[in-house]
């Protein structure tokens, strides 16, 4: 598996329904893709051929049907995902998108406590160095109302 995961979104619907079964024929996956999207059984097999080619799926001939498998397991998969979108973002901003997603994402109890004991158990830097190739960012302007800008949960709160 390249370690550059290069998956497209209607690759990931595959990608998610292998996850989900451990192991599907094109048939299976056709059934599930085509009710939450519509697709044809010729768009998820040409799907799956990509990403057998990419190195993300296999398949082994069962009687007279391909079952597929996947090459890397899904929490790997996202963890590749993330530190591509990371790569692409100033370190600088990297903690308010954190706040963004947080404020979007429902959660349990459980999950509150998880990543207040992560919050706990990281420690501060003296400071966050923008990591960017000069000219690819904007972090010294700080442009307000985005929700890269500085602490928009912050400017939220004081709405209510």
């Amino acid at each position: 598996m390249n370690e550059n995961l290069n998956i497209s979104d209607a690759e990931w619907e595959v990608m998610r329904v292998v996850w989900a079964s451990g192991k599907s024929t094109s048939q299976e996956i056709t059934a599930i893709l085509a009710g939450k999207r519509g697709w044809s059984a010729s768009t998820v097999k040409t799907l799956i051929g990509r990403l057998m080619r990419k190195g993300c799926l296999r398949a082994q001939k069962v009687s007279r049907r391909f079952v597929y498998t996947t090459c890397l397991e899904e929490p790997e998969s996202l963890r590749q995902a993330v530190e591509s979108l990371l790569t692409r973002i100033c370190s600088k901003k990297i903690p308010n998108l954190l706040a963004y997603l947080i404020e979007k994402t429902p959660m349990i109890a459980e999950d509150h406590e998880m990543l207040m004991d992560v919050l706990r158990g990281k420690r501060p830097a003296a400071q966050v160095p923008c990591d960017c190739y000069p000219g690819q960012c904007t972090c010294h302007l700080h442009a307000e109302g985005t929700i890269l800008s500085p602490h928009p949960h912050k400017e939220k709160s004081h709405e209510n």
